[in-house]
């Protein structure tokens, strides 16, 4: 009888790791999901009209047999969906707010084609760029500004440069 075999401390010298392995001293995001060529995936509160102005710019939302959600539930199947949403949209309890029926709120997971998400991202970045550029160069109020107001601001001359454009990387 070979007594190496019985000792754990000889351990064989090949070790087989379990697929969908995570080491315990690794963080874990409750809302991760895999990513998809092409697209951009986002939780969306499950109000109304934040579902309906998701739909508006582009979004979807994803099956079920399309991705796989983390799943925290205590006595359930670790390698289970950790998506709680009866029918066939993914979606979670959100655990933080409570709708108008008692009902615990949900998340739902949309995804858009990236075409759509990067054009609306311009458009973010470029409503912030004339904000901050309006603050750098002292123009705010100046359709409406009279000289006695423009005597009482608190920087007189050239506004120190205060806001960096933030340019995306791709």
């Amino acid at each position: 009888m070979d007594q190496n075999n019985n000792n754990p401390a000889n351990a064989s010298a090949e070790l087989k790791i379990p697929a969908g392995f995570i080491p315990m001293s690794s963080g874990v995001q409750r809302l991760q999901v895999a990513a998809r060529d092409g697209y951009h995936r986002h939780w969306f509160r499950g109000e109304p009209n934040r579902i309906a102005r998701a739909q508006q710019a582009g979004y979807s939302f994803v099956a079920k047999e399309d991705v796989k959600v983390n799943n925290f539930d205590l006595g359930g199947d670790a390698n289970a969906s950790g998506d709680t949403d009866l029918g066939s949209r993914v979606s979670v309890i959100s655990g933080d707010d409570v709708d108008n029926s008692g009902q615990p709120g949900r998340l739902y997971l949309m995804e858009c084609p990236n075409a759509y998400y990067e054009y609306g991202q311009r458009i973010l970045a470029d409503r912030n760029e004339s904000v901050a550029e309006a603050l750098r160069g002292g123009k705010i109020g100046v359709d409406r500004e009279t000289s006695e107001d423009s005597s009482k601001r608190y920087v007189k001359g050239a506004t120190p440069d205060l806001f960096n454009p933030n340019r995306r990387r791709t």
